[in-house]
C-alpha cells in the first residue's frame, strides 16, 4: 500500500513540475494572464484527483484527516508564483501560501477559520453564498476583478478566482482561491486608451487638413500649378491619405480589441465595392507596372456586410498583394459564391512564404515583419482579419513554392447575427 501511496505522489509531483515550467514559459513569452492562472488551477485539479486516488486505496481515517490533506495542499501553494488559500464551502480558510501571507499582512494561525473573502475582499455572507451557488451549479470557476486596499499596502487592482475540489463522490469539497494583481493590466490599458486618444486627436486632425489642402490645391481654387508642381502634390497627397490609412487602421484595429465596433450591415453591391478599391490602387499597381484582371463568378453581385469595413478589408488585401508582387505580372483577383458564401482569391507572383509564417502575416500588429520586414502592411492585415472574423467568416492563405501566393476570404452572405457588436 506504501508503494500504491509513494508512486501516486511521484505521478503528481511530475505532472506539478510540468505545469509550474509552463507557468514560467507562459510568463516568459508573456501570454495571457489568466493562462498561468488556468494551469494553476489545473494543476489543483490534478492534486484533488491523486488525493482521490490515493484514499480510494486506503481506508485508514488517518490518512484521511484535514491535517494530512492541509501539509500537502501547503506544500503545492508555496510553490505557486500567486497568491492562493484553501477554504471549505462555508468560506472558511483551511490554509494557503506564504503569497497571501504577505499579501493581507497576516499570520496563517489567525487567518485559520475565518472568512478571508468577507473579512478583506469585501464580501457579504450572502455574497460569498452566490458565488458558491455559481460554481456549484455551473461547475466552472467564478472570476472577478476588484479594486482592494489591503493592511499596510498600496490599493492595486486584482482578479480574485474561485475554483472547485470534488470529492470522491463528485461534490464540491472545497473551494481553492488564486488572487492575481492586475493593476499593470489596468495601467496597461489607460494608457492604451490615451495613445489611441492621441493618434485621434493630435495625428488624424492635421492629417485630414493637410489631405483637403491638397486636394484644393489641385483643384486649382488658388490659381493655376505647373505640371510639376502638380506632379509633387499628387505625391504629397497619395502618402498623406496612406498615413491616414495607418491611423485609421490603428483605431478601428484597437476598437475591434475592445468590442467598440458595431457592424451596419446593408445591402451592398459587392462587385462595385472590389472595383473602387482596384480604382484606388491603380497608380500603385501602375508603378510596379501590374495588372489587375477580375474575374468575377457570381449568381448575384448584392451580399449583406457593412460597407466601409468589407471594402477596407479588400482594399488592404489587394493594396498588400500589389506591393509583393514581382513587377510586370498579373494580380487574378477571383470573386464566388458558392454554398452561401462569398469567396475573395487574389493569386500573384511574389515570394514563397513557410507555413510556419503564412499566417502571422495576420498576427496582432508585428506578425509580418520577419516576412516583409513593412510594419504598415501588418497593421492593415491584422485590421482586416478582424474584420472578416466580424462577419463570421475566414481568412484564406496559400503559398506555393513556385513562388505563386494566394489571399483572400470567404464570408456568409446572409447573417442574421451580424449586427451584434464585432
Amino acid at each position: 500500500m506504501k508503494k500504491i501511496r509513494f508512486k501516486a505522489k511521484i505521478i503528481f509531483l511530475a505532472i506539478f513540475v510540468l505545469l509550474f515550467g509552463m507557468c514560467i514559459y507562459a510568463d516568459a513569452v508573456k501570454s495571457s494572464p489568466r493562462s498561468l492562472i488556468n494551469i494553476c488551477i489545473l494543476g489543483f485539479m490534478m492534486h484533488a484527483y491523486m488525493e482521490k486516488k490515493s484514499r480510494s486505496t486506503k481506508s485508514n481515517t488517518n490518512y484521511k484527516s484535514e491535517n494530512f490533506y492541509k501539509t500537502q495542499l501547503n506544500i503545492l501553494f508555496k510553490n505557486l508564483p500567486v497568491a492562493a488559500f484553501l477554504i471549505n464551502v462555508r468560506g472558511e480558510y483551511i490554509c494557503g501560501n506564504a503569497e497571501i501571507n504577505y499579501l493581507l499582512n497576516e499570520k496563517e494561525e489567525n487567518l485559520s477559520g475565518s472568512n478571508v473573502l468577507c473579512k478583506f475582499f469585501g464580501c457579504t455572507q450572502e455574497v460569498f453564498d452566490r458565488m458558491y451557488d455559481f460554481v456549484k451549479n455551473n461547475r466552472q470557476n467564478f472570476i472577478f476583478e476588484h479594486l482592494y486596499k489591503f493592511p499596510q499596502r498600496n490599493q492595486q487592482w486584482y482578479r480574485i478566482y474561485l475554483a472547485p475540489l470534488y470529492n470522491e463522490n463528485n461534490e464540491i469539497e472545497k473551494l481553492a482561491v488564486f488572487i492575481q494583481n492586475i493593476s499593470t493590466e489596468i495601467e496597461l490599458t489607460k494608457q492604451q486608451e490615451h495613445f489611441i486618444a492621441t493618434i485621434s486627436h493630435d495625428l488624424k486632425t492635421p492629417v485630414i487638413a493637410q489631405i483637403r489642402s491638397l486636394e484644393l490645391i489641385l483643384k486649382e481654387i488658388f490659381g493655376k500649378i505647373t505640371p510639376g508642381q502638380k506632379e509633387l502634390l499628387e505625391l504629397t497627397l497619395e502618402s498623406c491619405n496612406h498615413l491616414n490609412q495607418l491611423i485609421s487602421a490603428i483605431q478601428y484595429s484597437y476598437k475591434f480589441d475592445n468590442k467598440e465596433i458595431i457592424l451596419a450591415p446593408t445591402d451592398v453591391n459587392i462587385m462595385k465595392i472590389l472595383t473602387e478599391c482596384c480604382d484606388e490602387v491603380a497608380n500603385l499597381a501602375k508603378e510596379r507596372k501590374i495588372e489587375i484582371i477580375i474575374k468575377p463568378d457570381l449568381r448575384k453581385n448584392q451580399i449583406i456586410a457593412d460597407r466601409k469595413f468589407l471594402k477596407d478589408a479588400i482594399l488592404y488585401l489587394i493594396e498588400n498583394s500589389i506591393s509583393y508582387a514581382y513587377e510586370h505580372t498579373k494580380i487574378n483577383v477571383e470573386l464566388s459564391d458558392e454554398d452561401e458564401e462569398l469567396v475573395l482569391k487574389i493569386h500573384t507572383e511574389s515570394p514563397y512564404i513557410p507555413d510556419y509564417l503564412l499566417y502571422r502575416m495576420f498576427d496582432r500588429y508585428l506578425g509580418q515583419t520577419q516576412v516583409y520586414n513593412k510594419i504598415g502592411f501588418c497593421l492593415k492585415l491584422y485590421y482586416t482579419s478582424q474584420i472578416i472574423q466580424a462577419h463570421h467568416g475566414k481568412i484564406l492563405a496559400y503559398s506555393d513554392p513556385l513562388n505563386k501566393n494566394t489571399f483572400g476570404f470567404s464570408i456568409p452572405q446572409i447573417r442574421e447575427d451580424i449586427h451584434a457588436i464585432a
